[in-house]
C-alpha cells in the first residue's frame, strides 16, 4: 500500500509542490518562481519566462573575452 494516496510506490514524480532541484542555480530559481495560478490565461507567459531562462541559463549570451597579457 502506498503511503501517499492516489500514488503507487514505483511512481518516481516528485509530490505535487515539490520543486524540482537541477543544480544549475538560474534554472532552479526560474522554476521555482514560475507561478501557474488558478488563471490559465497566465500560463503561457509563465512558461515562457521559464523557457527563456533556462535558455539563458544553458546558451549565455556571448561575452566578450578577455585580452590575452
Amino acid at each position: 500500500m502506498s503511503a501517499t494516496p492516489g500514488r503507487s510506490e514505483h511512481d518516481i514524480r516528485p509530490p505535487v509542490g515539490a520543486l524540482p532541484v537541477t543544480g544549475h542555480p538560474a534554472i532552479d530559481a526560474a522554476l521555482a518562481a514560475m507561478d501557474l495560478g488558478d488563471d490559465v490565461h497566465t500560463h503561457v507567459d509563465a512558461f515562457a519566462a521559464a523557457h527563456a531562462a533556462v535558455q539563458n541559463a544553458l546558451n549565455p549570451p556571448d561575452q566578450p573575452q578577455p585580452p590575452h597579457p
